[in-house]
């Protein structure tokens, strides 16, 4: 018969019995999570037949489930055993039938069989349980099965372990058999169970189940033998477990005051102030607690107000408040906190006060860097405004803030800016923030989405249409301004309301945000809160080591790992041995490091070291600088990765501080052959890590159907919570309180909802214009005054609305107010608590993914920060070893959170004599005097090492003694001082010599002061020391010109940053011959004579080397360090170098030489750099005089005491003698004294040696390479070119080779296509389609220009032919003519559209005056007397008008200046003396000016035809120039030319253009012959242009007005209008119209009129000067009443005065509607319109004269206007009669005015715009009400009609008898706009005036 299968051996575990087992051990291949994964992408969704099958079995199972039936209760019966079987089955295949199986376990069916098994059969049943309980997405469910089976009251576990109770005290055959387990195996199941339960419930911990249960566990495991040391060991460790959370810790109910030792010497105890309720003066503020799982990681306002200190524990832990490691973790926890955030409670308590005095100016500088005494750096920043907050799934809750630019930046351009903001490193994405307003502070850390500049990728800014930047927000577009975006640090609801409340208030307040550079949130508070979760939980491995009791031993043996006591269980050592032969090592055996050292690379030490690991839980090794610590630890990692499988340990996790760190371990780990490594964080700087990060790794994954499943529930939950918190701010940013308020009042106090807004008894709502805030302000206004004490809210509420006095209706509404923001907080606190929710869960889900990768990894490497992060993730990972590298400078507090509850091993590696952790306060550190009894900087690892006290425990450790980096002159400086037995390797003594140095080890000793502190900058304690400055650069470039270090090989460390800023920024500056490093290698392998001419740059000083501090340097090593001490004082104060850790690393990081830039009698004050200077004086290694070294005459003395002895002395890296060595071409260097590697670099200036082929010798240096072809010039020799053309005196080269010349003879040729001739040289072929026509197009373009673009920009040729042809947009000056003036347009080409008015100077002048406008602007006419006489006629007109006289015809009697007779015409102006026909030169004589007969100015009788000449410099005989300007059209003329009288004078706007000069178009303005034809067209002109431009102005005034009523009419009533109107007195208004809208402003006291104000004004002074400009155009056109019998109108001031009465109107009607809608209205308002009734009776009367029925019939009405509103002031105010009456002549003067505008709108058709106000205002003046306005929409629709009146491209045309000018489309006759046909002036005009001088009544 065929053995059986052992069960056993399929599990996880393992058989126990091993190969002693009588079953078969064969395990069938699963289908694993790992390869169901592994899939490939394209079939992740189709399943395999294993998929199917496991399906098929989950549905069977899942049928096994009973179903609930009428009258039968729900049972599994007989199918428990068998659904059970079956589901462990399932949860053995792959990862998706886990999940799905376990799901199914925890809903209520599975529950019901949990019940079932144990509170009815209790049969045992094994369960895979750490294969279950490792995935987060199961967490939920496998704590509802451990729920179940705890039961109400543990009833249900009771029942569960008295079973297990039974069965183990039953442990024997026939009960059990060979397959089952051994007990120690069964009674670790038990403890893991006990464990796993009260992780699951913390109630059950207070149950009395529990007790006794772990009293029989513990009895039972110790009874068990050694035989049984593993089961036992993990049993143990669950139990302990259990014992710390329930407390059963063992000692605590001893007398701990017994157990304090004694001390060696006797002290005094001060009483402590413990924190919390423990404190005799109660807690200190809202935030202390004795349990600091209570306490909130930043600090409350509470606790930045308070004025106690908080509680600091000691370092001694008898003195702490709590034993044991709870004690341990609540100090680590309460130091960290305060090291990070004390000093920042204090710097904000400062800023609060600032804040709170920034009235009196003390507020610093924004932006500027603030100092207070708590010396922490802030950075100030002015809040204007909280713009939005914002939520989305990247991002969160956001906050977007508006703050003010720092003030020395907002004067920079903007990319000074971008470049500030990004070198500043200020606002950095996750710096820690505090938004500070009075008596508040909310901490906030700057979000993702902050827009910082990317100085990688500038892009260049957009701009609008008009070429403006576009403003963006982010930190640096905007001078003014800067934009973040903050995400709360810890979203408390009390943060929550401050933060909505400041975005609601809209009110200006006076916020600042303060950042604190440095301080990172993500470094210090996910450290803090797994602090919080272990205090909580305890659940942290070597408690007992940790944290020992106080009557403990002080030294103890550790045990083994748990994983490595497992029954024959040994490492296996192969993997190091370098015979590839097994070497196998029990940790229980004794180490044998010599055989290891044999056959591996190890030394002794490290051998040792890495036995004693193998076997010890908490190993600990030391390692001083060069011992190899990181060479061991990789050593001991691949041991065990070696033994991984057969241990079951999982991933290593491999933990360091520093990014920097982990980056270097992970890469040495990587070269030495590791593969699986995963880096959790993001930031890694490191290239070969990339593809190694956790979170591309886990995009990479493919994920279970589950997983999908939950990823898509969650994300659905998270989207939902999304919509609903982006629909409320959406809604919170569109609604207003008043609206809120509104709505809450309409479900909460239905009565006053109903009061307030109108809702009557039969459901029908009041419809009204006002918004909600006005109609509450309208109710509480409808209050009746009281000044009775306004009642209790309470009482008020069951009042009637209508019965509550204004207070009490304000106190109301503030109650509403208060309790809407109350609900709007309440809403946004949920919303956001339930989005946190659905992110923390969709977050856990998608993490599923990242633990399935960790689970195959063999390294997870990560820093002990991004540890604290991932706590929750790697806590399920089960990993069981630990190593931590640079352990000594890593915080206790960052070790103790990476002891995750699942570590058998940990692995310190460190050395506790080097660096310290850093802490930010120097209160706490142990260097400290002052600190020492807080000593938060000594790491757990010096602790454990090296206790402060003989009496604590004291754990063993491992030192590695040879090093191997340092010479053993530097090795003795740390080896006599801190370091005794520290041994040096062989190698380090052959080390060779620093090159150009006489001693390898150097204090160049100085007493040169160190530089004060920055005044300018207040936060500056960095020290700096200008001369070692200078001097180390002097002296690292002469190491550099050595040529032999590369950068990697000279290091340059100093202790201060001040000083680090200056030496870069020197470096940087200075530039050295550098070799590149592939050469440098091989100058160093194959010898310098090989190599010819290595590769020679120029580069920096600073890019040959290393800069660091001390701090950022451990670890690290070079071949050449400089050290620059930078302290120099006479107080003899070293600084940061008087720590003997410091020094240690300061001088142990150099391998060949190293040397010291310092003072040593500043540092001799310390104890270590006093041994440290005498070691070096000793051997003549200190001085003043640094002692350089020729590297060829090494015999030479270089000594150098200052800067300038590099320069006199060492000028080129050598000595000051000349090289005197050949170069490679035999040539004596002529150089200084170098360097044997740059002497192949020196060029040689001597004349080339060699000869050419042609027998010239070469022209170059002889360093130089020869050129190719002889450039020797054959002077006097003539080559004939292939092309014919000749090349005089052709170099060597050309004569050989003419074929290659190319002929550069400029020649013309035509290109085809284009056929431009152009000129090219000889050799250049143009018929190629490569070649470019330069030549300008010339086509003619649509505009009539030419296009003046490239031939190639427009024209594309192939083959000869244009093939496609495209011009660009023309950019020619458009140089269009102007119909009324010589100028041409100067604007660019615009072709279809008209021509810009011309803007040039006007030309236009008389004899009186000149013109100073623009061409295009009305010319003032000149009214003077004319200026055309002579003795024979004269003109009788004014100056500008046509002329009336018979123009003279005889030549001019009168003499020029050179004595001949004036050539000119009688009554001209006699021109020059150089037109005078006898002196005038040849080409004035050759002037043509007949042009009748083409006759030159010699040939002409000026008797008998005289000249004209025009001012623009032309002239022309009489008879020509009146031809061209058509004189006889006008005069009668004889046969001879003569004009006898005038025949038809111009009409006015006949003529369109303007005669000028015939041959420039000059103005012929000033020729008194054609005064009438020409003096006419250019009135007409200004004319037109007059009327234009008053007519424009009048719309713009028009559009005003309409503006202002429609902004009126939406403003609320002011309230001291309100309160004014409701006391009694009378407001007198009378005077002008100004006076009395200004007497109205005045009562108002509100700003409501400053705006129509200032427009009245506006229209008034432009009344002034439109009446000014008038006047002259009333003379002229009487005047020209005389030549015709029509006369032009204008109507500026017509248009004017109706502008200014509308406006008045506007004011007077809003004022009057005011007092209307008041509710109580008790003040008296007395008019007197005696003036403005009188000054519209004018302007009837103006406008009737002038015909211009439009302005009549406006006029009118305005009259009727002011009427109606007078009778109607107070008609809707409760007092009988009315107070104010009208007279009945008044009103009848209106109902006249009414009657004849009715006619006139009648009557002409362009009044008919006036109907639908005319129909208003008669209803109002006959019927009463306010019903005079037209609508905004219909005056609008008015205006635009108006506006087009005078646009367009018609003609101007006079046809009426009123003189009225306007515009017609075409040449036919059309009626006037204006009268419709021509009229007299008569129409019925009825001058009737009342005596409007007396008042109409007393109130009027």
């Amino acid at each position: 018969m065929a053995p059986e299968v052992c069960r056993y051996f399929q599990l996880p575990r393992g058989c126990h019995k091993g190969t002693a087992c009588k079953f078969l051990h064969v395990k069938p291949e699963p289908v694993s999570a790992e390869s169901s994964q592994r899939k490939p992408q394209d079939h992740k969704d189709q399943p395999t037949m294993e998929d199917k099958q496991n399906d098929e079995a989950f549905y069977k199972w899942r049928r096994l489930i009973p179903r609930a039936s009428a009258g039968r209760p729900q049972s599994y019966g007989a199918k428990l055993s068998q659904f059970f079987q079956n589901a462990y089955t399932l949860v053995q295949t792959d990862l998706n039938m886990l999940q799905k199986t376990v799901t199914e376990l925890a809903t209520e069916q599975g529950a019901l069989a949990v019940r079932e098994l144990i509170d009815e059969r209790i049969l045992y049943c094994y369960t895979d349980h750490d294969r279950v309980t490792l995935w987060p997405i199961l967490e939920v469910h496998t704590g509802t099965i451990y729920n179940v089976i705890s039961g109400r009251n543990a009833g249900r576990l009771e029942i569960l372990f008295n079973y297990l109770r039974d069965l183990a005290m039953n442990w024997q055959p026939p009960l059990i058999g060979d397959q089952d387990e051994s007990k120690s195996e069964f009674l670790e199941v038990c403890a893991n169970i006990l464990a796993k339960t009260i992780d699951s419930n913390t109630h059950t911990i207070v149950n009395d189940v529990i007790p006794p249960n772990v009293t029989w566990l513990r009895e039972s495991i110790d009874s068990l033998g050694e035989g049984h040391n593993f089961w036992r060991l993990q049993a143990t460790k669950h139990l302990e477990y259990v014992q710390r959370r329930l407390g059963i810790v063992k000692g605590i109910a001893e007398d701990r005051a017994s157990t304090i030792p004694l001390p060696s010497q006797a002290h005094f105890t001060l009483r402590r102030d413990l924190p919390g309720k423990l404190s005799t003066e109660g807690p200190r503020h809202d935030n202390d607690s004795d349990d600091i799982t209570e306490i909130r990681i930043l600090p409350t306002m509470s606790e930045i107000m308070a004025t106690r200190d908080d509680y600091r524990p000691f370092h001694d832990p008898t003195q702490l408040h709590l034993p044991g490691i709870q004690g341990l973790i609540d100090r680590h926890f309460r130091l960290l906190r305060d090291d990070m955030i004390g000093q920042l409670k204090e710097c904000v308590n400062e800023e609060l006060r600032l804040l709170d005095h920034s009235e009196n100016g003390t507020h610093p500088e924004n932006g500027t860097i603030v100092k207070q005494q708590h010396g922490i750096r802030t950075n100030s920043y002015s809040i204007v405004d909280i713009q939005d907050i914002t939520c989305s799934r990247r991002a969160g809750i956001e906050f977007h803030l508006k703050i003010e630019q720092p003030i020395s930046v907002g004067i920079l351009t903007r990319e000074a800016r971008e470049d500030w903001w990004e070198l500043s490193k200020r606002l950095e994405i996750g710096a820690l923030v505090c938004l500070l307003e009075k008596g508040t502070a909310v901490f906030c850390v700057v979000s993702e989405s902050t827009v910082r500049p990317n100085l990688a990728q500038k892009t260049t800014p957009k701009v609008n249409d008009a070429g403006e930047i576009l403003e963006k927000r982010n930190l640096h577009s905007n001078k003014d301004f800067a934009y973040v975006n903050l995400n709360l640090a810890e979203p408390t609801e009390t943060d929550l309301g401050v933060m909505l409340r400041a975005f609601q208030s809209g009110q200006p307040a006076q916020r600042s945000l303060v950042e604190f550079p440095g301080i990172l949130l993500p470094s210090f508070k996910p450290t803090l809160s797994a602090l919080q979760q272990i205090f909580k939980s305890l659940d942290i491995p070597f408690a007992d080591l940790l944290a020992p009791s106080s009557d403990g031993p002080a030294e103890v043996s550790i045990p083994p790992p748990l994983y490595s006591t497992k029954p024959q269980f040994k490492y296996n050592l192969k993997c190091l041995t370098s015979d590839g032969e097994n070497l196998l090592f029990s940790p229980y055996d004794t180490p044998d490091p010599q055989e290891l050292c044999s056959r591996s690379s190890l030394d002794e030490g490290q051998a040792i070291a890495l036995l004693n690991v193998l076997r010890r839980s908490l190993a600990l090794i030391q390692g001083p600088p060069g011992t190899g610590k990181s060479y061991t630890g990789e050593a001991i990692i691949k041991v065990l990765l070696a033994n991984k499988k057969k241990a079951q340990t999982g991933p290593i996790l491999c933990v360091c501080y520093t990014n920097h760190a982990l980056d270097q371990l992970l890469e040495h780990l990587l070269h030495g052959g590791v593969e699986q490594i995963i880096r959790i964080g993001s930031r890694s700087k490191s290239k070969v890590l990339g593809n190694l990060n956790l979170r591309k790794i886990g995009q990479e994954m493919d994920r279970t159907k589950s997983e999908r499943h939950a990823a898509w529930k969650s994300g659905s939950g998270l989207g939902e919570a999304e919509v609903l918190m982006k629909d409320y701010l959406q809604g919170l940013k569109t609604s207003t309180t008043p609206q809120r308020m509104k709505e809450h009042i309409k479900t909460q106090a239905v009565p006053f909802h109903n009061a307030i807004f109108g809702v009557h008894e039969d459901g029908w709502t009041t419809v009204t214009r006002k918004d909600e805030r006005t109609q509450f302000l309208s109710w509480i206004s409808a209050g009746y005054m009281s000044e009775s004490p306004a009642r209790d809210i309470d009482v008020l509420k069951e009042e009637n609305p209508e019965s509550l006095s204004r207070n009490e209706r304000s106190l109301m509404c503030t109650a509403w107010s208060k309790e809407v923001v109350a609900d709007v907080e309440d809403e946004f606190i949920s919303l956001h608590n339930d989005y946190h929710k659905a992110r923390k869960e969709h977050e856990t889900v998608t993490r599923e993914v990242d633990l399935r990768a960790l689970r195959e990894a063999d390294i997870v490497g990560v820093t002990t920060t991004g540890l604290a992060k991932n706590l929750e993730l790697l806590r399920k990972l089960d990993t069981k070893i630990l190593i931590c590298e640079e352990a000594g400078e890593v915080l206790e507090s960052h070790v103790l959170t990476a002891l995750l509850p699942s570590v058998e091993h940990a692995i310190l590696i460190g050395d506790h004599l080097q660096l310290r952790p850093q802490v930010k306060n120097y209160e706490l550190s142990a260097a400290n005097p002052h600190g020492q009894k807080y000593s938060l900087d000594v790491s757990l690892f010096e602790r454990l090492v090296q206790p402060t006290r003989p009496t604590d425990l004291k754990l063993p450790f491992d030192m590695l003694e040879i090093q191997r980096r340092m010479h053993p002159s530097i090795s003795n400086l740390i080896r006599h001082t801190v370091y005794d037995s520290l041994q040096d390797a062989e190698n380090v003594k052959d080390y060779p010599e620093v090159i150009g140095m006489r001693r390898r080890l150097f204090w160049y000793d100085h007493d040169k002061p160190e530089a004060g502190s920055d005044p300018s900058q207040p936060t500056n304690t960095s020290k700096t020391n200008d001369f070692e400055v200078e001097m180390v650069c002097a002296f690292l470039s002469h190491l550099v010109r050595q040529g032999v270090y590369g950068r990697d090989d000279i290091a340059v460390i100093t202790p201060y940053l001040g000083q680090l800023h200056k030496l870069r920024r020197r470096l940087q500056n200075s530039f050295e011959v550098a070799i590149d490093e592939r050469d440098l290698d091989n100058l160093r392998n194959e010898g310098l004579e090989e190599i010819a001419t290595p590769q020679i740059y120029r580069k920096s000083l600073g890019s040959c080397l290393r800069l660091a501090t001390v701090d950022n340097f451990q670890g690290e090593e070079a071949k050449v360090v400089v050290i620059s001490l930078v302290r120099s004082n006479k107080e003899r104060q070293c600084g940061f170098l008087k720590t003997m850790n410091r020094i240690n690393v300061l001088l142990s990081r150099a391998q060949h030489g190293m040397y010291l830039f310092g003072n040593s009698a500043t540092y001799s004050a310390e104890e270590m750099w006093s041994k440290v200077i005498a070691m070096l004086k000793q051997n003549g290694n200190l001085g003043p005089k640094l002692q350089l070294q020729c590297p060829r005459h090494k015999d030479k003395s270089i000594d150098v005491s200052d800067l300038d002895d590099f320069v006199r002395l060492s000028p080129e890296g050598g000595c000051n003698v000349q090289c005197a060595l050949p170069l490679d071409c035999q040539h004596t260097c002529r150089s200084k004294c170098h360097a044997a590697p740059l002497h192949q670099a020196v060029k040689c200036l001597e004349p080339c040696p060699r000869t050419k082929k042609c027998g010239h010798s070469c022209p170059r240096r002889c360093g130089e390479a020869c050129e190719e072809n002889c450039s020797t010039i054959l002077k006097g020799k003539k080559l004939l070119l292939p092309c014919q053309h000749s090349l005089s005196s052709p170099r060597c080269w050309q004569v050989e080779t003419p074929h290659t010349i190319k002929c550069n003879e400029r020649v013309k040729k035509t290109v085809p296509g284009c056929n431009h001739c152009i000129e090219v040289p000889c050799w250049q072929e143009i018929t190629k389609d490569s070649f470019i026509c330069k030549a300008l197009c010339g086509q003619s373009l649509p505009c009539g220009h030419t296009c003046k673009e490239a031939c190639k920009v427009c024209k594309t040729r192939m083959d000869g032919q244009i093939t496609q042809e495209m011009h660009k947009p023309c950019t020619s000056i458009c140089g269009r003519k102007y119909g009324t003036c010589k100028h041409a347009c100067v604007q660019k080409c615009h072709p279809g559209k008209d021509c810009p008015p011309c803007g040039l100077p006007c030309e236009v002048e008389c004899c009186h005056s000149k013109c100073n406008k623009k061409c295009s602007e009305p010319c003032t006419p000149c009214a003077n007397k004319c200026s055309s006489i002579c003795p024979h006629s004269r003109c009788t007109m004014p100056c500008a008008a046509p002329c009336d006289w018979v123009p003279c015809s005889e030549r001019c009697g009168l003499p020029l200046s050179c004595g001949h007779q004036c050539p000119s015409l009688c009554g001209e102006t006699c021109p020059d003396a150089k037109f005078c026909q006898v002196c005038a030169s040849h080409d004035v004589k050759a002037t043509v000016v007949d042009t009748l007969n083409n006759r030159k100015y010699h040939e002409i009788d000026l008797d008998e035809d005289p000249c004209i000449f025009a001012g623009c410099g032309h002239f022309m005989t009489v008879s020509s120039m009146d031809n061209d300007l058509g004189m006889a059209s006008y005069y009668d003329v004889d046969d001879n030319g003569t004009v006898m009288s005038i025949k038809s004078p111009p009409k006015p706007f006949t003529n369109t253009t303007i005669k000028a000069c015939p041959t420039c178009r000059g103005s012929l303005r000033g020729i008194s012959r054609y005064g009438m034809i020409v003096r006419q067209t250019i009135l007409d002109e200004a004319t037109k242009q007059f009327i234009k431009s008053y007519y424009d102005e009048s719309l713009k005034f028009e559009q005003r007005i309409i503006d202002e009523q429609e902004r009126l009419g939406q403003l609320g009533k002011p309230t001291q209008f309100l309160e004014s109107m409701g006391k009694p007195g009378t407001i007198w208004i009378n005077g002008a119209t100004v006076d009395q809208v200004l007497a109205i402003h005045e009562w108002i006291m509100d700003d409501r009129y400053m705006q129509i104000i200032e427009l009245l004004f506006k229209i008034h002074q432009y009344l002034v000067d439109v009446t000014a400009e008038e006047k002259p155009y009333k003379q002229i056109t009487d005047g020209a009443r005389r030549q015709h019998s029509v006369t032009v109108q204008t109507r500026g001031k017509l248009l004017a005065h109706v502008a200014l009465y509308r406006c008045y109107l506007v004011v007077l009607g809003d004022f009057l509607q005011l007092k209307a809608d008041a509710t109580q209205c008790v003040a008296k308002v007395n008019f007197n319109l005696a003036v403005v009734t009188s000054e519209l009776e004018t302007l009837v009367q103006s406008a009737h004269d002038a015909s211009y029925v439009r302005q009549e019939a406006e006029s009118r009405l305005l009259f009727v206007k002011l009427i109606a509103m007078a009778r109607q002031a107070n008609a809707n105010v409760n007092t009988n009669p009315p107070r104010i009456s009208v007279p009945n002549i008044i009103v009848d003067r209106a109902k006249y005015h009414l009657y004849k505008a009715d006619l006139l709108v009648a009557q002409y058709p362009s009044t008919s715009y006036l109907r639908t106000e005319l129909n208003n205002i008669g209803e109002s003046l006959f019927e009463g009400g306010f019903n005079y306005e037209t609508s905004i929409e219909e005056k609008l629709a008015v205006l635009k009609m108006k506006t087009e009146e005078y646009t367009g491209t018609g003609h101007w045309r006079l046809g009426c008898s009123c003189g009225h000018p306007y515009v017609t489309e075409n040449d036919e006759s059309q009626e006037c706009p204006e009268c419709a046909s021509s009229h007299t002036a008569s129409d019925g005009w009825i001058p009737t005036q009342p005596d409007l001088g007396i008042p109409v009544t007393n109130e009027f």
